[in-house]
């Protein structure tokens, strides 16, 4: 129940901002940027995961990961697999 909360106040604060600002492609144009970081993060994570499974190894796909891979490409990804091996 409290995701449903969570989505829609993320969802509200979104539109809010919109409405709030002089251009409406501005925020649109971020949203994109981030949708597509999200996406190319989970691409390189799809295919990390996929050469990890020849050493029983996997990193989890989820938006804050994803993100992370997304924004700062190969080192974020490798930040990631250090911080996954220290933990184990």
């Amino acid at each position: 129940m409290t995701s449903g909360w969570l989505i829609a106040l993320l969802v509200a604060g979104m539109l809010l901002l919109i409405a709030a600002s002089k251009s409406v492609w501005g925020p649109i144009r971020w949203l994109g940027f981030g949708v597509m970081q999200l996406v190319i993060g989970a691409v390189l994570l799809f295919f990390a995961n996929l050469v990890g499974e020849l050493a029983d190894f996997h990193i989890p796909i989820n938006p804050v990961t994803a993100l992370l891979t997304g924004l700062l490409r190969l080192p974020g990804l490798a930040a990631l697999i250090v911080i996954k091996m220290w933990m184990i």
